[in-house]
């Protein structure tokens, strides 16, 4: 907090003592749109004033230039667009009419623009946008980054509102937040493409004069991404290239031009990471290439056709990258392994730091000494696979350095067809977005005919990565390829556009492990009960309490096909500008997987634990490594069979929205959308469910189409379909006084794709699957090598179901916006609040286990998902903006928020399983992502040295040599994330099938310490293991992480020349400061 106070005060005076002069103006806005050195035909572009809302609207011609007239002075918010191309948004101020603003953008493909995120593993193929991915804010930039990213299955079939104002997809959604104008500062070797132009311009002269542009030189150079540089666009996307070429006389646009890059990154100049365990740190060698080639123009062959309305662009992209990976383990000594624990003492709890107690299991009294006479043979094969200890101590004691290979081919091909030509004119105001994205427009006029666009676009990608684990034996290969084709048509019908889409997408994906089909591990240490296919073969997985558990890749093989149809309508009239439309999305996804197939272990110490009169297991005794030795596990699982499984789905949405400009300082946006999804269905019915009793006294499998004993007939997803779907969207910008515009909304979304990770759930389970979960007893004693016994025919091995009345969630977000121009300071300053509130959010319960074991008899263990749960958050946020004046730009923002949820996840990953599912009162809490105090700040200094500068402007040399550096930076400060004091390893808890779902007890100890460490932030004393047969009392997510903070800085030079080529010469560090 101190830190957080100190640089919030740093930052204030920054912004006061760094007003002085006013800034040279700008005027009329112009520009070149391209995708590397291609120019984009037929791309919108569209100028928002920030203050009216007005909008003026053009498109590029053939050479991918164009100009907007501008009515009057003020901030303006530039956004090209094209379809299959991430829009870019670039922001100017234009303070003096008669002059000229260079606005040039460099859009990437929707491919090139992308971001790997694995997501959630089990979405299938059925992915939508997710209410509880929603963060508490999201601007119209950060949508669009999002929309930007991904893999080739949703580079053009996102089901995703568009943002307010693209011009390549319906723009039904209302823009409820202002774009936060925050820099990013990658990690990349990037460059500012404007930046350049200008310094060229200022050297060399402007843009050409509008009848001299058919000679006019083209800005070339490939694309960057988060840049250091002013107004990175579509949050944070920094645009660029590495050079500009082109000759001032005789340039012919007919000619193709093309490009080539290379980007190379090395580990040599990084410092050592900080050092989490107090050892010496290595650094660890990793090199990246990254290299582009594009070719582009217009399409001709030499006597064969000569099509200049239809051009062309060939890219290709290839990566090969050798990436860190540094991780640490906690691993068993050398004594240890041979089965002598006495040296080894407890860890945690009341008895930390007293020998360890073990029991020989067949007669429950202590083994002599501490050592095992015996090593159970299936746990000596295993053993092979736990590294041995490469660090001294009994903690983090296996550190494993290594690099991960990864390779990438980007194939991409685009064909664009303009039937007329777009020439320069005045922009047409037209109705847009909402908020700063526009307002609408008063009226539409037009110049002339606009022209029909019709374009097709075809990608080919190809990626293998190499999958690491923290043990060096551990490790596995992912191979994704993929195909996407588009086929886009813009037409306009009088005064109506019709923007039609239609795409197709395949993608497959292949993962497997170093075993599979070469050595059947398991087979080799006589595990029995488990998968003997060859696709499955590999380590069986091991879960301890002390020990960093042995977890393997798990194979998989899918193929996810995707057919979407889009059409929308943009048809403006008087003060309105209505928009309606729809698209249907066709998803089948086929996988073949098996999702334990080796079998799970768990060691407690149960097994070697002293025994009370009951013969229960004694906490605090035995110990977990001495249970693997001996072969003795507490809790088994397995599942596996079923061959390949076929998923359907198909969702489709219409929307409507009108942009109605009251007046000229009062906006409305109002809208209207209905979406649904299918639950997804089993093409050969293979799914399976459960049938539950009032109040879970009993339970029984459910097939699809088929009538379960106590709730009816089940449907073929096997969940009711969710129809009422309904999301309205309204908005509101009024222009209070002339420096004053306070910006409101609401909308509301729906996570219509949560099916798809149901639905493999649901799959994969008895008949059609192997599946158990066993828990040791005296009925039912479990080993390593017979850890899956026969069981009675009428028992329920279903480890999953789902409440068939199952509803989508969604999120109500609200907003607030008001912002202040104070032009004497050359300062923006908005006070923002944001609220949210999710509804019908997923937990994950476990109702047939009791504080102490199973209620249900003939019933194992299994997870339940519902839909009960819900969150609410709010947030508050200042930001500052002081525009680019006397070599001088910065801006940041502040914000304070809390969010507060019960729900198992947000976000759409992972899950915990509620403690008690009787009480899901007391899974209330902060939201696992929830940060009080964040404070994000950037900044761009051009240097005052040597010519045209304040210094040493006219000595010999040195005004050459320092002049033209720009020093730039930006810094994040953060409070922790909050964690849950949960306990590992209870005998009680596993009893009930469960491991890591019991939290602890409160001693009413403060966990506050006076001097935190990464090593020990928190009081341990603050809490104790509760009573055997007890729920803990403490609540979720009590305990506060240690704060983050990150610096980052980058020095810079462009040397223009001329022809219009450069050079940048520049220097980069992320965490300069190296902090963890």
């Amino acid at each position: 907090m101190r830190s957080l106070f100190i640089a919030a005060l740093i930052l204030m005076d920054i912004f006061v003592l760094a007003a002085m002069q006013k800034p040279e103006g700008d005027g009329f806005i112009q520009g070149i749109v391209q995708s590397g050195n291609t120019p984009i035909p037929g791309a919108t572009v569209t100028a928002t004033h920030a203050v009216t809302g007005e909008k003026l609207v053009t498109s590029t011609d053939l050479r991918g230039q164009y100009q907007i007239k501008l009515p009057g002075v003020g901030a303006y918010i530039v956004e090209a667009s094209m379809a299959a191309f991430a829009p870019a948004i670039k922001e100017t101020d234009i303070k003096d009419v008669s002059s000229t603003a260079r606005l040039d953008f460099d859009l990437m493909l929707l491919s090139r623009s992308q971001q790997t995120s694995s997501g959630r593993p089990d979405t299938l193929g059925f992915r939508g946008r997710g209410a509880q991915a929603l963060p508490a804010r999201e601007t119209a930039s950060e949508a669009s980054a999002q929309q930007a990213s991904g893999d080739v299955t949703e580079q053009l079939n996102s089901t995703d509102l568009p943002v307010a104002g693209t011009a390549d997809a319906p723009t039904e959604s209302v823009a409820v937040l202002g774009n936060t104008a925050e820099t990013t500062f990658g990690n990349n070797f990037d460059f500012d493409r404007e930046r350049i132009q200008r310094i060229i311009d200022e050297r060399f002269g402007g843009f050409p004069p509008q009848e001299a542009q058919a000679n006019a030189p083209a800005l070339i150079g490939p694309g960057g991404r988060g840049g250091g540089g002013p107004r990175g666009g579509g949050g944070g996307r920094g645009d660029g290239g590495f050079f500009a070429i082109g000759g001032r006389g005789g340039f012919n646009v007919n000619r193709p031009r093309g490009n080539i890059s290379y980007t190379g990154g090395d580990s040599a100049l990084d410092a050592a990471p900080y050092s989490l365990t107090g050892q010496p740190a290595v650094k660890p060698a990793y090199n990246q290439n990254r290299l582009s080639a594009s070719i582009g123009g217009p399409f001709k062959i030499p006597k064969l056709v000569s099509l200049t309305n239809t051009n062309y662009i060939f890219t290709y992209n290839a990566t090969r990258l050798r990436s860190p990976y540094d991780a640490f383990s906690t691993v068993p000594t050398l004594a240890e392994r041979r089965g002598d624990f006495s040296q080894t003492l407890i860890r945690s709890g009341a008895g930390a730091g007293d020998p360890v107690r073990i029991f020989d299991p067949g007669t429950h009294v202590p083994f002599p000494d501490n050592r095992l006479p015996r090593i159970d043979p299936a746990a000596a094969s295993l053993l092979a696979f736990i590294p041995e200890a490469n660090l001294p101590g009994d903690v983090q004691n296996f550190h494993y350095l290594t690099a991960v290979t990864n390779k990438s081919d980007d194939i991409n091909v685009r064909l664009n067809h303009t039937f007329g030509e777009s020439g320069f004119g005045q922009g047409t105001p037209a109705g847009g977005g909402f908020g700063r994205r526009g307002g609408g427009g008063a009226r539409r006029r037009r110049q002339g005919p606009q022209p029909t666009n019709l374009n097709f676009g075809l990608q080919y990608r190809n990626s293998e990565n190499r999958l690491t684990n923290p043990f060096p034996g551990v490790g596995g290969t992912n191979t994704t390829n993929g195909l996407n084709t588009t086929i886009g048509l813009v037409h306009s019908f009088g005064t109506i556009t019709d923007n039609l889409r239609v795409n197709y997408n395949i993608n497959r994906t292949t993962s497997t492990n170093l075993y599979a089909f070469q050595q059947d591990v398991a087979g080799a240490a006589g595990i029995t009960g488990v998968s003997r296919s060859a696709f499955d073969w590999g380590i069986p997985n091991l879960a301890f309490t002390n020990f960093t558990g042995l977890n393997d890749i798990r194979p998989s093989t899918r193929r996810d096909r995707t057919v979407q149809i889009q059409n929308g309508f943009i048809w403006s009239r008087g003060r309105h500008a209505l928009r309606w439309g729809g698209d249907f999305r066709w998803i089948q996804s086929n996988l073949q997987t098996d999702q334990n197939a080796r079998g799970s272990f768990t060691f407690t110490g149960a097994r070697t634990a002293a025994v009370n009169q009951g013969l229960s297991p004694v906490e605090g005794t035995g110990y977990d490594f001495t249970d693997f030795l001996l072969g003795l596990p507490q809790l088994t699982s397995i599942q596996y069979g079923g061959g390949k499984y076929y998923f359907r789905g198909t969702s489709w949405d219409l929307f409507v929205q009108d942009d109605w400009r009251v007046r000229g300082n009062l906006t409305f946006n109002l809208g209207l959308r209905y979406e649904y999804a299918s639950p997804v269905r089993e093409l050969n019915n293979r799914m399976v469910n459960l049938d539950v009793a009032p109040g879970f006294t009993a339970v029984v499998p459910a097939f699809p189409g088929q009538a379960g004993l106590f709730t009816g007939i089940f449907p073929v997803g096997l969940l009711q379909p969710d129809r009422n779907n309904f999301a309205p969207r309204v908005g509101i910008a009024w222009r209070v006084t002339n420096r004053s515009i306070l910006r409101a909304g609401y909308g509301l979304n729906y996570n219509t794709g949560a099916y798809g990770s149901l639905a493999q759930q649901l799959a994969f389970q008895p008949p059609f699957s192997v599946t158990q979960t066993n828990i040791n007893s005296g009925l039912q004693p479990l080993t390593l090598q017979n850890g899956f016994p026969t069981l009675p025919p009428e028992t329920v091995t279903n480890n999953f179901g789902v409440n068939r009345d199952y509803r989508i969630g969604y999120v109500q977000i609200w907003n607030l916006d008001v912002q202040r121009e104070f032009r004497s300071a050359n300062l923006t300053l908005n006070l923002d609040y944001t609220g949210t509130k999710g509804t019908h959010l997923d937990v994950i319960e476990a109702p047939n286990r009791t504080a102490t074991g199973l209620r249900i008899p003939g019933v194992q263990p299994f997870n339940w998902e519902t839909s009960e749960a819900n969150s609410t958050a709010h947030s508050g946020t200042i930001r500052v903006r002081r525009r680019l004046q006397g070599g001088f730009q910065m801006g940041g923002s502040y914000t304070f928020s809390k969010s507060i949820d019960n729900a198992s996840s947000i976000g759409g990953t992972g899950g915990t399983v509620a403690q008690n599912a009787f009480d899901l009162a007391a899974e209330r809490g902060l939201s696992n992502f929830d940060q009080s105090h964040r404070l994000n700040d950037d900044y761009i200094w051009e240097l005052p040295f040597g010519r045209e500068r304040r210094f040493l402007a006219n000595v010999p040399y040195f005004a050459g040599v320092l002049a033209g550096w720009q020093w730039s930076g930006t810094w994040s400060l953060a409070s922790g994330l909050p964690f849950t004091a949960r306990v590992l390893g209870s005998f009680t808890d596993v009893n009930r099938g469960t491991n890591g779902t019991l939290r602890a007890n409160a001693t009413g100890i403060s966990p506050d310490i006076a001097d935190p460490t990464v090593a020990q932030w928190f009081n341990t004393a603050a809490f104790v293991v509760p009573l055997a047969g007890q729920f803990g009392d403490v609540g979720r997510n009590t305990l506060r992480g240690p704060s983050t903070s990150v610096f980052g800085m980058a020095l810079s030079k462009i040397m223009p020349f001329a022809d219009g080529r450069s050079i940048e010469l520049r220097a980069q560090a992320s965490n300069i400061f190296n902090t963890p």
